[in-house]
């Protein structure tokens, strides 16, 4: 029958319902937060030690593929220094280019004869001995037209090739191995503040001496 008549007493149940919390309740429960993080700090730690073992292993095989790239290895003295006109080198001090080759300059003549040059009033003759040490392992060219006297003005003076005995010419330079050789330079009388100017190849970027 429609509408419905009110629902049968029985439906119901107006027992008191009890519950037992012993039931729901488990005594480890109480350390499951600690236990959690324990757990997650141990997993921390454990990603944190996998990671250093890859970089130490990374910097292993890196000392294999190249020792000089270890974390011992230190910059070649005189890589460092004589790298612009601005800041060169002083003439005591030796500069390294990239193909780790070594300029020296030994000995410095100002005004000096030499009888390929005839003699002018407004002309010196400036002769620098130095000296060229390959510190690499691989050979290296060298050649005389690799340098350049530059004034204040940065006006270049080309050397002029074997003019004087002794002149440095060109050749290769091998391994562990040096050489002396003499730069002749023709310059206006009296100029100051003159700097050497060395291009190493086309390797190299120039490197740079303070004659005074």
């Amino acid at each position: 029958m429609y509408p419905p008549g009110p629902p049968e007493e029985e439906y119901y149940d107006d027992a008191d319902y009890e519950y037992d919390d012993d039931e729901y309740y488990d005594e480890e429960d109480e350390d499951n937060p600690w236990l959690k993080r324990g757990i997650i700090f141990l997993g921390g730690c454990l990603v944190l030690l996998a990671c250093l073992g890859c970089c130490v292993l990374l910097l292993v095989l890196l000392w294999f593929v190249d020792p000089t790239q270890g974390l011992l290895a230190t910059p070649i003295p005189g890589s460092d220094i004589g790298l612009s006109l601005d800041a060169p080198a002083y003439s005591n001090e030796s500069v390294v280019n990239e193909q780790k080759v070594k300029l020296t300059i030994l000995e410095l003549y100002r005004d000096a004869s030499v009888p390929a040059i005839p003699p002018q009033e407004d002309r010196e003759v400036i002769i620098i001995t130095v000296e060229l040490v390959n510190l690499g392992d691989e050979d290296v060219n060298f050649n005389e037209r690799d340098f350049a006297l530059l004034n204040l003005a940065e006006e270049a003076y080309l050397p002029t090739p074997g003019a004087i005995d002794g002149a440095l010419g060109r050749g290769i330079l091998p391994p562990d191995s040096g050489l002396e050789g003499r730069l002749v330079f023709e310059v206006a009388r009296g100029e100051q503040g003159l700097t050497l100017r060395w291009d190493g190849g086309p390797d190299a970027e120039p490197r740079f001496i303070a004659l005074e």
